[in-house]
């Protein structure tokens, strides 16, 4: 039991009695522990921001992998030997001599080496030959057509085929750039030749295999 004075009287205050306002130091307890939850909460949603934004902060690392590809288109080209263009496709003509008697006594004119192509091409290759014209044309004197089988050709060593207006394959390859070293043969039968101005016109053409 407690004992107050006033009026200078003691006055007796029973146990268990509540007053109507808090004491100056419960008070001041209950506000700190207020302060100190309030700052709790403002530090750890401060760290929660930082840790979002900024993950390399928070002792983290992050990888990408970026995957990149693409399609390579084919490509091919010829060109003649000694001209600078160069294209898909070829026209070359061919003007026959006039054949000497070694030439009769063979049967035919050989010329080795009579054109050099150079093919280049990214992916496997193969060109391919034909004639524009239907023969090699007439005798001066127009009684003579040259007919166009009497042209063969080959290429880099290999068989003669004789030409038609039709491709046939003349060589294959694969990737890179590759000489091709073309031989024609003309058949002359002295029996048979009559003067004349006589050729064709050849077309070399390269497409991926």
């Amino acid at each position: 039991m407690r004992l107050r004075i006033r009026n200078g009287k003691p006055r007796e205050r029973k146990r268990g009695t509540q007053s109507h306002g808090p004491e100056i130091g419960s008070r001041a307890t209950e506000d700190e522990m207020k302060q100190w939850r309030y700052a709790a909460f403002l530090l750890s949603t401060l760290t929660l921001t930082l840790l979002l934004a900024f993950p390399a902060c928070a002792g983290t690392s992050t990888t990408a992998t970026v995957e990149v590809s693409w399609i390579i288109l084919p490509f091919q080209s010829l060109t003649i030997s000694g001209v600078a263009a160069a294209e898909t496709s070829v026209v070359s003509h061919y003007d026959l001599r006039q054949p000497t008697e070694a030439d009769f006594a063979l049967g035919y004119i050989e010329e080795n080496g009579a054109l050099t192509l150079s093919a280049a091409s990214n992916i496997p290759w193969v060109v391919k030959v034909h004639a524009l014209e239907p023969n090699m044309g007439r005798s001066d004197d127009g009684t003579y057509v040259k007919p166009l089988s009497d042209f063969s050709l080959c290429a880099n060593g290999g068989s003669y085929f004789s030409i038609t207006t039709f491709d046939q394959t003349l060589a294959t390859g694969g990737v890179g750039v590759h000489p091709i070293l073309i031989d024609y043969k003309v058949k002359t039968e002295k029996d048979s030749y009559k003067q004349g101005d006589y050729g064709l016109t050849l077309v070399y053409t390269i497409t991926g295999e």
